[in-house]
């Protein structure tokens, strides 16, 4: 998988650990991988609940290409149980920061730690595991950009810095020195790199201060709503996002009624 040779594309050490979680799960249950034991697998969890559901069927689809290929599966096994691929119960729910919000967050901050975090993620854009991935030598100050190295699918790109979020990163540099181009921009206590988990914690702390629901991904939708109601093309911010579709940048876009209507006003 880390590799992309189960289909081309190179998975994420993340999707490698929840595949693994899951197909670990449905063996220990079960004790084999069919296109029966998938079933009721997929029998075992509501239709409510959605997101273990897909994730359940992709690793085992995952899996069985990699048994195919060691001749341990027949390929009938894919075709078989292509039909059990879940589809949404309802829409998804997804959560969002608007202008107002954030400002409450970032008021909410009680140290410069927190400050850079909701900064980042807001006027950047990143997904939270490339936030937490952030070296000193990713950062280029002098140009205005940061690099992620290593994106979702194994790409890479570069992010321009808005002059906020620039300030915010010099300032916290200054409470928190870095010594070599190696070290991480964002660690946890105990001198460690900050994981994914640990971020969202954080957040989640400042959000119950601000009284605002926010979540990394909710910080990401908010970069893509908040700069197309300014007017940024969604080309830019598809670039921004690391996006292969436009689609999906789109999707992240979660402007409002109101503000279509009071942004009509002025047409």
């Amino acid at each position: 998988m880390s590799q992309g040779l189960l289909g081309g594309r190179a998975f994420s050490a993340e999707t490698i650990k929840t595949y693994s979680y899951y197909v670990e799960w449905l063996l220990n249950k079960y004790g084999n991988l069919s296109a029966d034991t998938l079933r009721e697998a997929m029998l075992d969890l509501p239709v409510t609940n959605f997101a273990k559901r897909e994730k359940l069927f992709w690793a085992c689809q995952c899996f069985a290409r990699f048994l195919k290929m060691e001749g341990q599966m027949n390929a009938d096994f894919l075709t078989e149980t292509k039909f059990l691929r879940p589809k949404r119960h309802r829409p998804i729910k997804k959560k969002v920061v608007n202008e107002s919000g954030l400002d409450k967050l970032l008021a909410a901050t009680q140290t410069m730690e927190e400050c850079l975090i909701v900064a980042l993620l807001a006027e950047t854009g990143l997904r939270v595991t490339e936030a937490c991935a952030l070296k000193m030598k990713d950062i280029d100050l002098e140009n205005q950009y940061l690099t992620v190295q290593l994106a979702k699918w194994g790409k890479s790109r570069r992010v321009g810095l808005s002059p906020n979020a620039l300030a915010v990163i010099q300032v916290y540099l200054q409470d928190h020195p870095k010594e070599t181009p190696d070290e991480f921009l964002l660690l946890n206590k105990k001198g460690k790199p900050m994981d994914r988990h640990g971020l969202y914690q954080r957040l989640e702390r400042i959000g119950k201060r601000a009284g605002v629901d926010v979540s990394p991904h909710a910080l990401r939708r908010a970069f893509v709503t908040i700069n197309a109601n300014k007017g940024r093309p969604l080309p830019m911010l598809q670039l921004a996002c690391g996006h292969n579709d436009i689609g999906t940048t789109r999707s992240y876009c979660m402007t409002t009624e109101e503000e279509v209507i009071a942004a009509m006003r002025e047409w």
